[in-house]
């Protein structure tokens, strides 16, 4: 005979069990010893599965599908009516657990999807739609930030005589080590091929930053590569898209002057703002 002494508290309780587990042991556990065991299973491709047991391992009473989750089944011992009420509760509670788990491994693959699609798969850098968000953020803060666009002069050589396997090995490399010299500076993103950017915002003192920058942007790990580096700032320009032009003019005009044996223009070397 099924005796409960509180089907309140039963079912208050059951109706907030945080799992498979909590539910079926708050059953037993409360059931004044009406029950000495449970078994649940659910019935996946016609074969019952078992998902979770409580109390002993007696033989329970042939499994009985729960009102409102008729996928699942319920067992129990002794082989004893149990109440409609707290049968429909179970099914219910059990319901919305596979609903709430269905929901965090839904935001899992969301959160999964969102961060492939503004990571550089090479590096694990942000990749170009963050740079560009990131962009549009400070613009609309009305931050005065600057550009710093990085192009590797002697990549492609390395790349062509020692393989892509030591290029990508490379660039790896060099993502680490802009990711640490920036740390607490500026955001660090790869845009593709050898060209990375640098975006800092609200820069306390701009002339020691772009003397630093030149300096510690530098490849320092392998001969005959090195980083062609430009920059602006956006108060030198009327918009955004001023900016990033700006910047790009500035790295290819020290590019070019790396590659003629030139060396760096005073002009572009210096870089700071007006």
């Amino acid at each position: 005979m099924w005796r409960v002494g509180n089907y309140e508290t039963l079912i208050l309780h059951l109706a907030v069990a945080g799992s498979h587990q909590q539910l079926l042991d708050q059953l037993v556990q409360e059931s004044e010893q009406a029950l000495t065991g449970v078994t649940l299973w659910r019935e996946e491709g016609g074969t019952l599965t078992l998902r979770g047991w409580s109390g002993t391992s007696q033989e329970e009473g042939i499994p009985v599908p729960l009102p409102g989750a008729p996928d699942y089944l319920l067992g129990w011992t002794p082989d004893a009516p149990l109440p409609a009420s707290v049968q429909a509760v179970i099914g219910l509670r059990l319901l919305y657990l596979d609903s709430l788990s269905e929901k965090l491994h839904l935001c899992e693959q969301l959160s999964g999807l969102q961060h492939a699609v503004f990571t550089d798969p090479l590096t694990g850098l942000d990749n170009r739609r963050a740079f560009e968000a990131h962009l549009e953020e400070a613009e609309s803060a009305r931050e005065d930030f600057v550009v710093v666009f990085i192009d590797l002069n002697g990549f492609k050589t390395l790349n062509d005589e020692f393989g892509h396997a030591l290029g990508d090995s490379f660039l790896r490399g060099y993502g680490v080590w802009l990711s640490r010299v920036t740390r607490d500076r500026a955001h660090v993103y790869r845009l593709g091929g050898d060209e990375f950017v640098v975006l800092a915002r609200a820069v306390p003192l701009p002339e020691a930053f772009s003397t630093w920058a030149l300096e510690r942007l530098q490849v320092p790990f392998i001969d005959g590569v090195s980083a062609a580096i430009g920059m602006a700032w956006r108060h030198e320009c009327e918009d955004v898209h001023a900016v990033l032009r700006l910047a790009d003019e500035r790295m290819y005009a020290v590019k070019e002057s790396q590659r003629s044996g030139a060396g760096i223009p005073r002009r572009w070397r210096d870089q700071k703002p007006d």
